[in-house]
């Protein structure tokens, strides 16, 4: 009788080790509702041509300048934005006694008077102090921009009753600031997206 019990036994053990071995394993569960970085994509063209809704984002000092390079483009075609960017530099802040800080962003709305003005909104990065000569160093330009991006990104989410409708940016830092587009890439892309985020970026550039 215990060798029958025994026989049994070892019988129903192989049954239980053969059904779990044929068992698919479970398979680990993923939040996929938004990506976890932000997820930029490479575009040769005008970023200006971009359509209604659209943000334009970039790099920008706090002493309310767009005098050269692409920012002197963004001031050419849209002189409101520009005057609310100074304004919020001069006025609200004053780059001597209470400057804006660098590592902050500035969301601008549509805002053009002109009948053919495109309606796009702007967003400034102020990763840089100062520019020309008296340009924030290297290493602090990037440390400020992925701080920058992200407050923007927030703004952009607690907009009420408007629509961002897609995100363009161009190689902010590169030219005038002087930072190789391949550092800031970097660090943007190592921007962690949040609930509610827009989350593509467009990179524009003239070739």
């Amino acid at each position: 009788m215990a060798t029958a019990t025994h026989e049994h036994s070892s019988s129903s053990d192989n049954e239980i080790e053969q059904e779990l071995s044929t068992k698919e394993p479970p398979t680990p569960a993923t939040d996929s509702s938004h990506p976890k970085t932000l997820i930029l994509s490479h575009h040769v063209g005008d970023i200006f041509s971009a359509p209604p809704s659209t943000l334009l984002i970039h790099a920008c000092n706090t002493q309310g300048s767009w005098g050269a390079g692409i920012a002197l483009e963004f001031k050419k075609r849209y002189p409101r934005a520009y005057a609310t960017y100074r304004t919020y530099c001069l006025t609200e802040h004053s780059p001597t006694t209470d400057p804006v800080h660098t590592g902050t962003a500035l969301l601008i709305p549509p805002c053009e008077t002109s009948p053919d003005a495109p309606e796009h909104w702007i967003g400034c990065l102020f990763t840089s102090a100062r520019y020309g000569k008296g340009k924030d160093r290297l290493e602090q330009i990037l440390a400020n921009t992925g701080p920058a991006m992200m407050e923007l990104l927030g703004k952009v989410r607690d907009v009420k009753g408007e629509r961002v409708a897609g995100v363009r940016m161009c190689k902010i830092n590169s030219a005038r600031f002087g930072v190789s587009w391949e550092r800031t890439l970097e660090v943007l892309e190592g921007l962690e997206v949040r609930e509610g985020w827009k989350s593509a970026v467009e990179v524009w550039s003239i070739g």
